[in-house]
């Protein structure tokens, strides 16, 4: 069944037509002008020869434009590729080289367009509806993501009409939305995580959900939360640890729900999630692959130190070098199967690749304990040798930013000029710290609990770390910076 057609269906079926679907700004879209819109956008993508199968870039803020022209292409049994607005203009030249899109949207002015003709969400707009919906099968492809490309060139991972059905079945049994809740998702729509939070699990359950065209601040996130009564709140570690400094995070006390993904958690921001919060906050685990989370914590059942446990109908397990499983408590590779699971193609042209039967290599190192929660413990791709020791850079980020003046930490191993391999830490600090004594603290800190190949030989204070568009730390490009240095 197409995906826009049951969504639309459900709104139907519900009597949801008339609730808020999106709050932007001043403005609240119901689920009857949300749908009418898409239908529209789907009349002036036809009108611009988009048909079945053809791949369509959306280079838009998240908006209601976008979710629009998202439903639009869906509608048409196009496959819609969501692409961050605020990366450098070769790098969206990079994107559309890539994905070789049919039609790309895109708002006036969007730089590194100079060599496709780009059309606006208000053409699409000013059409007739679209009367119909395309056939399509649950595993007809509708939408896709580029990875972060945290460890390398960005790919494309494809996601089909019947995806969403598992992501409620399995994250959206966890969140339990209801048409009173209110979402809110710092994640952004072009990444997967904030696709199926801002899109799809509210539209399958009736709920509303607060958009901001720009990247949210911490100052905004709270207003937002304030100003609309937001019951649900999607986002990443570091932001969640520059929340909890605002002298009005106390807002965050009034949420139903608070979920973190994207990054390992560090102990100090859970430990104060868990003050401010109680049970209600729950760390979980996807990928772009996944599509969506399929390992989480629960209001039921949560463990403070890990990400929770697999989610029906997903299974998961932990080996060693040879694939082989290993024992409770015993570090290994993370893989992970199931009906959604989309490893990445390097052009939208090549055919989507599908995994549902085979074992997935996550690229975490992990630990599961006899009960099943599971530990992370950095990926494995992260990993630096010192001394022929293998050292998770998490883990030692962890401890730094448990020091209350941190604001974030990068670890990286650095070639030193006698020709050995030590650690070299980068730290955001707090404004207002006193480096030199920050410095100092954080050396007793790391002496006082690592071992010796895990203690950073130097410590370099920076205004800011690396990060990829998604917020995740750029590893590469923190390498890079330590070699500079």
């Amino acid at each position: 069944m197409n995906l826009a057609f049951r969504l639309a269906e459900l709104a139907d079926e519900n009597g949801w037509s008339g609730r808020t679907a999106y709050q932007a700004g001043d403005v609240a879209v119901s689920y009857a002008e949300l749908y009418a819109g898409s239908a529209r956008c789907a009349g002036g993508l036809a009108a611009h020869g988009v048909k079945a199968g053809d791949r369509v870039l959306l280079l838009l803020p998240d908006s209601v434009e976008l979710v629009q022209a998202v439903l639009g292409t869906i509608r048409l049994g196009a496959v819609a590729i969501p692409v961050n607005t605020l990366i450098h203009e070769a790098a969206i030249r990079r994107a559309v080289e890539t994905a070789s899109p049919f039609l790309t949207i895109a708002e006036p002015g969007t730089p590194g367009l100079e060599q496709v003709s780009p059309v606006t969400p208000e053409q699409l707009l000013d059409h007739e509806p679209a009367t119909e919906y395309a056939a399509a099968r649950a595993d007809t492809p509708a939408f896709a993501f580029f990875t972060s490309g945290t460890t390398g060139t960005p790919r494309l991972c494809f996601h089909t009409h019947g995806d969403p059905e598992v992501y409620d079945q399995a994250i959206g049994s966890v969140v339990d939305l209801t048409p009173e809740d209110v979402t809110l998702s710092v994640s952004r729509m072009y990444f997967s995580y904030g696709f199926g939070n801002s899109i799809l699990l509210p539209l399958l359950r009736g709920g509303s959900t607060v958009l901001s065209r720009e990247r949210l601040t911490e100052a905004e996130a709270l207003k937002l939360i304030t100003r609309h009564q937001v019951s649900v709140l999607y986002g990443q570690p570091s932001f969640y640890a520059r929340l909890l400094q605002h002298p009005f995070a106390e807002a965050l006390r009034g949420l139903k729900l608070a979920l973190v993904a994207g990054e390992p958690l560090p102990d100090s921001v859970e430990t104060t999630l868990r003050e401010t919060l109680g049970n209600r906050f729950l760390n979980i685990f996807g990928t772009t692959e996944i599509g969506h989370a399929l390992i989480a914590n629960t209001l039921s059942s949560q463990r403070d130190g890990t990400i929770g446990r697999i989610l029906p109908p997903y299974r998961m397990r932990v080996v060693d070098q040879q694939r082989r499983e290993v024992a409770a408590g015993v570090e290994g590779k993370l893989e992970v199967r199931g009906p959604t699971i989309a490893p990445g193609v390097a052009r939208g042209s090549d055919t989507p690749r599908r995994t549902p039967d085979d074992w997935y290599v996550t690229g975490d190192a992990a630990t599961v304990d006899p009960d099943g929660f599971v530990r992370l413990h950095g990926r494995l791709d992260d990993i630096e040798i010192v001394g022929g020791q293998n050292v998770h850079p998490a883990e030692i980020e962890d401890l730094l930013v448990s020091h209350p003046a941190v604001r974030a930490a990068g670890v990286c191993s650095v070639r030193r000029e006698s020709s050995t391999t030590s650690l070299r830490a980068h730290v955001e600090l707090d404004e207002g710290a006193e480096p030199d004594q920050v410095i100092a603290e954080i050396g007793s800190l790391t002496k006082k609990n690592l071992s010796w190949f895990e203690i950073p030989e130097d410590i370099i204070v920076v205004e800011s770390l690396p990060r990829t568009p998604v917020g995740k730390l750029d590893r590469r490009a923190l390498r890079t910076l330590a070699a500079v240095r």
